[in-house]
Order: structure tokens, then sequence, then C-alpha cells
């Protein structure tokens, strides 16, 4: 058990958690990592391809701590092979149950998105048509929005589900797995400039008075989610050869089109030249820019407190010298 995780609750509806093996014929994308990692500047850059649709954020099958993923909360409503449970289900999702239920954040983008944009009986008839496991609504849930953009490619973009990689190709046997990996001091200066200036939800809200102890927060937790996402890249290299791709934030941004060719390779779909048309949009120093940040890669070098880039040059000078990251080590 990790330092961010939960043991795994207790199974409460076999029928509703009997696992679906997903036609490997269909073809799923899923994107991975660690918040502030480029998870979604890998998104946007792949769904300007004219085949794939990756969803947002969602947290299906996992949060921070594993029952705030949103499969457990719908448990709660029994066996789905009742439509009336189905109902009840669809009833949390639009009425505002599962927006009140996340003792640590507000619902997750892409069930926002299905909220807005998505006609609640469409989405109730989706559901009932479907075969109701776990795996049948996470794919309602990535199909939905495929069929919008219309293209045949699905996939989503959550990067606590790094946890649940084994989950995804048991499900999606025919699935592809993108990890992207950063420099856990690039990380860190972004996550706490990003909680400085939004620190809407639990622990940092709190902790936003006590500016030794909210960088300190913000350090650990780097620190074990880094660590635990380089220790899982590790071992699914080893487990999935040809179904999982690692790919460096830093090699993205400085070099995109010769990396988006080996990803495009990768995912057996072809590459546009569109797909290097990127706006910078996420809450970074340079947000609103067109094109690949290529700056963004060494920029935390003359923003991070020299304690911090002590301690992780100290603790994690070995797996930062195996991923090509600059390290020194003295503390």
């Amino acid at each position: 058990m990790t330092f961010m995780q939960e043991s795994q609750p207790e199974l409460e509806n076999i029928k509703f958690l009997e696992a679906t093996i997903i036609p490997a014929q269909q073809r799923f994308v899923f994107i991975v990592g660690v918040s502030r990692s480029g998870t979604t500047l890998l998104r946007k850059t792949l769904n300007r391809s004219d085949q794939i649709a990756i969803s947002n954020e969602n947290h299906f099958l996992g949060h921070l701590y594993a029952r705030e993923g949103a499969r457990f909360k719908f448990r709660r409503f029994g066996d789905l092979n009742d439509d009336e449970n189905v109902r009840r289900l669809v009833a949390f999702i639009y009425d505002g149950g599962l927006e009140a239920s996340s003792r640590l954040r507000g619902m997750s983008k892409h069930w926002h998105w299905i909220v807005k944009m998505v006609d609640r009986n469409e989405f109730l008839n989706r559901v009932l048509a479907s075969d109701r496991s776990e795996a049948g609504l996470f794919t309602v849930m990535m199909q939905v929005y495929a069929d919008r953009k219309r293209k045949p490619i699905m996939g989503e973009k959550t990067p606590s589900h790094v946890r649940y990689v084994p989950t995804l190709f048991d499900w999606f046997p025919g699935a592809k797995v993108i990890h992207m990996l950063r420099d856990p001091r690039a990380i860190f200066v972004s996550e706490l400039r990003r909680r400085r200036l939004e620190p809407e939800t639990w622990p940092y809200k709190q902790l936003r008075h006590v500016g030794p102890l909210f960088a300190l927060y913000i350090l650990l937790e780097t620190s074990f989610a880094w660590l635990e996402s380089v220790s899982l890249s590790a071992k699914y290299r080893q487990q999935y050869p040809d179904k999982y791709y690692r790919l460096r934030f830093e090699d993205l941004v400085a070099g995109p089109e010769p990396h988006l060719r080996r990803v495009c390779a990768f995912l057996e779909v072809e590459f546009q030249d569109k797909m290097l048309k990127q706006k910078v949009v996420s809450k970074g120093f340079a947000a609103g820019q067109v094109g690949f940040d290529a700056e963004a890669a060494g920029r935390w070098q003359s923003q991070i407190h020299p304690w911090a880039n002590a301690w992780f040059s100290f603790w994690f000078q070995k797996q930062l010298k195996e991923l090509g990251f600059p390290c020194k080590s003295r503390i």
C-alpha cells in the first residue's frame, strides 16, 4: 500500500463487478502518469488526429484513495441488471450526487462534460444497452465522447489510473497505454505554483496560509507519487512490452515531431502535421503560447528552492540518472 492509496474495498455487488472483456478489435488508448507530467499536452496532441478521441479525467478506476474512484461509488446502487438501479445511478451522476460525494475534490472533468453535453436519456439508454459491468460502464463513458468527435479510436486520460494499468489490459486486451514521465523537480514547481493559485480542495485550502508546511506537503506528495509512478513504469515495461509506451515530457516538448511519430507508430495511426499545432493551455508559465513550449523542460531550475532541489537530487539520485535527468546529489 502506498502513501496515497487505500486497500481495495470488499466486493459489494458480484453481478455488477463481473469482469467483461472488450473485444480486442476495438481500439483504446489510455494516458497515465503523475499530475503535471504532461498528460494534458499529450491528450490534446493526440486528439488532433482524425482517428483518436481521448476523453478527459474521470477517476473511474480510482483517485488518490481507491474508494474515491467513481466505480466504487456506483456500487451502492446494487445489481445493475435491475433497470431501476441503472436509473438511480444515472440520476446520481446528473443530479449532483457524484459531485457532492467526493471527499477530496469536485466531480472530475469528463463527468462534467457528460452532464453538460450528453442528454440524460441518451446516457441512460447507452448504459441500459451495455452489459452493465464496470468495464461496460467505462466503455460507455469513453464511447459517448468518441461518438461526439466522430472518431473510431477511443480512450481517456486520468493520471492516477497509472495504478490500474493491469485492470485496463484485463478489460481491454487490445488497448495501448502511454505513460508520461517528467523530472520530479519540474512537477514539484508546477504543482506548487498551481496549488498556490487555486487552493480549492482539501488539504491545499487549509495549508495555503502555512507557507513552509504547504510547500513541504506538496514536496512529499510529489515524491511519493513520482516514485510510485517510476516503479510501476519499470514493472509495466517488462510485463507489457508491446502495449505499453513510456514517454518523457522533456523529450516531447524538445523534439515533438520525432517523438510523436514514434507514438503514432506505437498506436498504429498515421502521423499528421496538425498534431504539432498546439496552444499552451495549462496553468503553467507559458499559457496561451502557440506551439510546444520547449523551455518548459528546464524552467524549473530557475524556480525551485535549493533545499527542494537537494531533496530530490539526493533521495532519487538513482532514478534520476536512470531516466536521464540531471542530478547533483549534494544535500
